[in-house]
């Protein structure tokens, strides 16, 4: 009986974060960000190609690339065909994919038990980041690619695989980088180790860097390798970008794996390589480094973090314990397709309009003349950019084609320090659409902005 129960329990453990993650997704689109994806998703069918849309916004000034067309298009297809709903239910498809990746990925290296574990513990981490934009791309192909490098660090056979995967993965997102680092790191930690001989090591080298290379041949061009590093000089004003709280439950999550790992080692000495050292500390310095590479962090920590307990287990890995059965890919499976038909049922009740956007000031930016300003809101630029496409948001969320002056300007606005109703009068937007309560608005009121409407916590303002 208490064998039976160690069996089932953790794909119980397993259903219940299914079960989460659906949750998640039956309800209305929340991501600020979701609403411009949409837009460039429209953009590139439109104009059939996966190049830079000719326009963005007026106040949009750098050159920039598209880093995720793919996802985009396949998000707007969906919207146009499905509405909002459709949306809550390919997110609820994407997370569910999230969480059986993880789950096979770490059962490659430990028994079902600490597999789950871990997987717990990386959804933990990734928890900030499960929203329903293309990144969710990224969270299903990092855990493969390390599962490759990692039976690559066994094996020393090269997977030329790798290549064009990558190359898939650079028109999905960009966290293709994290792909290509991991396997920089395994050939060096191979290297370090001395294990494989110059033509192995070269042969795995050559995987390393090609990975990298055909990036290059992205349809969308060789700006693409520069664009993970485009957000650079903005990360500043970004808040998933500043350095990570670790009080928070997601990292905590990312830590307790690293730290738990490492103590594992020490205690038993088994399972320690070069390579999963070097990703260990990979994944420990993207943790410090910012609130938006948790996620990151813990997906590269999960696997090693099993293969950790299965260590303090049985100290061995029985080949009749590691490998997923046919029962166990079932049940997960079966346990995924209820949870997307309990939203795609649910969607159309609870997920047929945005949260937190002003849908009653919609018809007022529809009468503006096309081509008019409009003074925004950084968090509801992206629904203007969708939804009211005729006008020029003033800032939005993909943000890498507005210049750091711009940002600056957009800042010092938005708190109202000195020079910023220069900043909105050089803007030439007869309106703005501000949070209600927020300095900014109460300030153009002051100065004779006429408040028109407000909605969700915003108004519409009037120039005078």
């Amino acid at each position: 009986m208490a064998d039976r129960v160690l069996r089932w329990l953790p794909l119980a453990m397993v259903g219940a974060l299914l079960a989460w993650v659906a949750g998640r997704a039956a309800r209305p689109i929340s991501d600020p960000d979701d609403w411009w994806h949409l837009r460039l998703g429209n953009d590139l069918i439109a104009q059939r190609s996966l190049s830079t849309p000719d326009h963005w916004s007026s106040f949009a000034t750098l050159h920039w690339v598209p880093t995720e067309p793919l996802p985009e298009i396949v998000a707007a297809y969906v919207e146009r065909w499905s509405g909002l709903p459709g949306l809550a239910v390919l997110f609820c498809l994407g997370a569910c994919v999230v969480v059986i990746t993880v789950q096979l990925t770490n059962r490659r290296e430990a028994a079902l038990l600490p597999a789950t574990v871990a997987t717990l513990f990386a959804v933990l981490a990734a928890s900030g980041s499960l929203t329903s934009r293309p990144q969710l791309v990224s969270f299903v192909l990092l855990p493969i690619v390390l599962a490759a490098w990692l039976r690559t660090e066994h094996d020393l056979k090269p997977r030329w695989w790798l290549l064009p995967l990558t190359w898939l993965w650079s028109l999905c997102h960009g966290f293709w980088l994290f792909g290509v680092g991991v396997g920089f790191a395994v050939v060096v930690g191979i290297a370090l180790s001395r294990r494989a001989r110059r033509s192995e090591l070269a042969r795995l080298a050559a995987v390393a860097v090609g990975s990298l290379l055909v990036v290059g041949l992205n349809p969308v061009g060789p700006g693409v390798l520069e664009a993970p590093f485009a957000v650079r000089s903005t990360s500043q004003y970004i808040l998933e970008w500043h350095r990570t709280d670790l009080s928070q439950s997601g990292p905590l999550g990312a830590a307790v794996m690293i730290v738990a790992t490492v103590v594992i080692w020490t205690m038993t000495r088994r399972g320690v390589t070069w390579a999963r050292a070097l990703l260990l500390v990979t994944a420990a310095f993207l943790l410090w480094y910012s609130a938006r590479l948790v996620v990151v962090a813990g997906l590269m920590s999960a696997p090693l973090f099993a293969q950790a307990l299965q260590s303090l287990v049985v100290g061995t890995d029985p080949p009749n314990e590691v490998g997923v059965s046919r029962s166990e890919r079932w049940t997960m499976a079966v346990a995924a397709l209820l949870c997307v038909a309990g939203v795609a049922v649910a969607a159309p009740h609870v997920a047929d309009e945005p949260s937190g956007i002003p849908v009653a000031l919609d018809a007022s930016l529809d009468r503006l003349p096309p081509g008019t300003p409009v003074f925004n809101a950084y968090e509801l630029g992206g629904w203007i950019a969708w939804r009211h496409p005729q006008l020029e948001q003033y800032v939005d969320g993909l943000i890498t084609p507005y210049s750091l002056p711009h940002v600056r300007d957009y800042v010092r606005a938005e708190a109202t320090a000195p020079g910023w109703y220069r900043v909105v009068l050089d803007s030439g937007a007869p309106v703005a659409v501000l949070g209600s309560r927020s300095a900014l608005a109460a300030a153009l009121e002051q100065k004779g902005w006429s408040p028109e409407k407000s909605s969700a916590g915003y108004v519409l303002l009037q120039r005078p």
